[in-house]
């Protein structure tokens, strides 16, 4: 019988527009050595069949679950079948991270000896007290730059560096990104895209005030920013006055076509409050072979591939851009890229061979 890994996330449940959820989705879908139990709202949306699902959640699809579903979460975690080992995948914060200890401590008089496994799916706002809110055996970071900071606020807890993964979206058909161009007014023109954030970093201004001399150079601008916050909706208005060449996009459905239609990704994100390490939309771009430019300073510089800027620096970022676009030719290279750092099966091995070295011998 395979060990059981009780995973203590948000809801695992579409829609799949949340780096964390999408992380337990993809390591729990690709798992062999280990029997994964997830909380759900008690379907199996897109979860493999050996996936054992549990309908904790009474609510799905926001990016932070209820007092009432978080109440269900830690009653789950103090009944019910303890298996061999948890593994918890949410961004530290006092409300959870103290739950969570508590029901450690009250699983353990009751006699559970698993070990736990502690994900920090995306870094907190600040590092300062970090270490209070660290409960697990052992900590996961997505990128060395975070692993760096919990080391440098105190924390003792082993760490281990597990980047995350991205499934290759479908290839989308020439006549769909044709379409896709001409609704937008794109022509033949190379795109420049901005899969970013508009009110938590300054890559929206950035990418916006370098539109002037790409434009110039020939390229067109794209910004896709899912608005998450009325903050967001008061820059985008403010930035579409600014510059009106700029194509804004809001959440758009489809990514695949919106990522084959580009030729260089922009990322100058100096700010990844919220966001996973690594976003998926930059590991899907290597994916389709795209050239990506990012912020230094930052966990995107693990990328492997990345070009890397300084922040807040349009010329810097225009010239990287103007770089990335020359040497397109290399797309393959960034596949394989891909293919060799971010699919499921090598993040999921890295996880299975953590539990293993966790895990009591012969377990496995």
């Amino acid at each position: 019988m395979k060990p059981r890994v009780l995973f203590v996330s948000k809801p695992v449940v579409p829609p799949w527009n949340d780096g964390s959820k999408n992380l337990v989705r993809d390591l729990v879908n690709h798992v062999s050595r280990v029997e994964p139990v997830v909380m759900t709202l008690g379907e199996r949306a897109d979860l493999a069949d050996h996936v054992h699902v549990e309908g904790v959640y009474v609510r799905g699809g926001g990016f932070a679950p209820a007092i009432l579903d978080n109440a269900r979460v830690v009653g789950r975690l103090l009944a019910g079948d303890a298996g061999d080992l948890w593994h918890f995948v949410f961004a530290p914060n006092p409300a959870s991270s103290y739950a969570a200890r508590a029901a450690i401590a009250a699983r353990r008089l009751g006699g559970f000896r698993g070990k736990v496994v502690q994900s920090v799916a995306s870094a907190p706002k600040r590092f300062e007290g970090v270490r209070k809110l660290i409960f697990g055996d052992v900590v996961v970071t997505l990128s060395e730059a975070t692993k760096e900071r919990l080391l440098g606020a105190g924390v003792t807890t082993p760490i281990t560096v597990i980047p995350p993964c991205a499934i290759p979206l479908p290839e989308p058909s020439a006549d769909a990104v044709l379409a896709f161009r001409q609704k937008h007014g794109l022509g033949d023109a190379p795109v420049v895209l901005y899969p970013g954030d508009y009110e938590v970093s300054s890559g929206a201004r950035t990418v916006v005030s370098a539109v002037p001399e790409l434009t110039r150079r020939g390229f067109r601008v794209v910004l896709a920013c899912r608005q998450k916050t009325p903050r967001a909706a008061e820059v985008r208005r403010a930035l579409e006055a600014e510059e009106p060449r700029a194509v804004h996009l809001g959440e758009v459905p489809d990514m695949a076509t919106l990522l084959a239609a580009a030729d260089v990704v922009a990322f100058p994100v100096d700010d990844l409050y919220g966001k996973v390490d690594l976003p998926l939309v930059l590991l899907e771009a290597l994916a389709f072979g795209k050239p990506v430019v990012v912020a230094e300073g930052t966990p995107l510089t693990e990328i492997p591939g990345a070009a890397a800027v300084p922040a807040k620096d349009p010329e810097a970022l225009v010239a990287a851009i103007s770089r990335a676009h020359g040497a397109r030719s290399h797309g393959e290279a960034l596949r394989e890229l891909h293919r060799t750092h971010f699919m499921p099966e090598v993040m999921a091995a890295r996880y299975e061979d953590l539990y293993a070295s966790l895990l009591p011998p012969r377990a496995l």
